[in-house]
């Protein structure tokens, strides 16, 4: 697994709300929707970064199992989106890169509370467990 952290987001309703908040704060609305989404996507950084070292082994094992040709794999992008149905959960969509192929493969987690994925190491465990649903992956 290479070193460098990936990319981590949240994208959830705040974004949305922007417009709403737009009529009762002006322009500012729309920045403070985009804000609160941005500070949820860095508590979520935050607890992966300070759960990596209790998951790395785990993580590499997996992808080792799944792609035994890859000799390294560096993870690019982990994308939070708040579940459709719910807004109490939310959903990864991981990206990596394994190599020496320099192929690109996505995958799509399960849901989990959305509390719990800024607080815990959940987020590596739904991560983990969604390298078995891989998914097209999106421009990027």
């Amino acid at each position: 697994m290479d070193p460098e952290f990936p990319e981590v987001s949240y994208v959830g309703r705040g974004a949305a709300a922007g417009p709403m908040l737009m009529g009762a704060m002006g322009p500012m609305g729309i920045a403070v929707g985009i804000a609160i989404d941005e500070g949820i996507g860095k508590d979520i950084k935050s607890a992966l970064s300070g759960s990596l070292v209790q998951n790395q082994a785990t993580v590499v094992e997996s992808i080792a199992a799944n792609y035994p040709d890859a000799t390294r794999f560096a993870l690019r992008k982990v994308e939070f989106k708040v579940d459709s149905n719910n807004d109490d959960l939310a959903y990864a969509t991981t990206t990596l890169t394994l190599y020496p192929s320099s192929t690109t493969k996505c995958f799509k987690s399960e849901s989990s509370p959305l509390d719990e994925l800024k607080a815990s190491d959940i987020g590596w465990k739904i991560i983990n467990n969604s390298f078995a649903k891989e998914v097209a992956c999106k421009a990027l």
